[in-house]
């Protein structure tokens, strides 16, 4: 899966690029963010607001307000955590030998 896109495209003002300096468009200077960039919460928070790479779908999502997008984002693990089959300890499973072998 990748976690950067390959060109960024900013979302703000379209501009096509390869190359992030100082994370930011070259076009008009809107901040974007991906998963490795080095930031810390209190970095984040101080921030607010941002575009974020969302390597799932593929393109920039906004987040206007950082302290509730986390919120949310807890609030979705906690309700994936407790669902059927999404929160099961694999660490506890117990690891079975194969029956069938293949010679």
């Amino acid at each position: 899966m990748k976690t950067k896109p390959q060109r960024y495209h900013c979302p703000h003002c379209s501009w096509d690029f390869s190359f992030r300096k100082k994370r930011c468009c070259p076009g008009c200077g809107t901040f974007l963010l991906i998963g490795s960039d080095p930031y810390s919460d209190a970095e984040l928070t101080a921030l607010r607001s941002f575009w974020l790479w969302e390597p799932l779908k593929g393109k920039w999502i906004y987040v206007p307000n950082w302290e509730e997008h986390k919120r949310e984002a807890m609030r979705k693990f906690e309700q994936f955590a407790k669902s059927p089959g999404g929160g099961q300890n694999l660490a506890t499973e117990t690891r079975r030998p194969l029956k069938n072998w293949i010679h």
